[in-house]
């Protein structure tokens, strides 16, 4: 880019930050910040381990392509890992 455009765009660029800061200024930036509808704030629940139901297991491990004797899922490794 010649001399000239890089001038022209640094102009541009100077009004929308002019104009930015004019339509902020109009802005009553006094009031409290609320981010949450409720009162409730990062509820999280605590984690229980449950038993699973055997027979889901069961019927799982059949329709699995690939099982080990311990009774894991074995997947094939994604062809983009090494």
């Amino acid at each position: 880019m010649d001399e000239k455009t890089i001038e022209k765009i640094k102009k541009e660029a100077e009004e929308i930050i002019n104009k930015f800061s004019e339509v902020l200024e109009k802005f009553n930036l006094e009031m409290e910040e609320s981010y949450y509808i409720i009162d409730s704030r990062n509820v999280l629940r605590d984690d229980e381990a449950t038993d699973s139901d055997p027979e889901f297991r069961e019927k799982f491990l059949k329709i699995a392509p690939k099982t080990n004797k311990e009774g894991y899922v074995i997947v094939e490794k994604g062809s983009w890992v090494k």
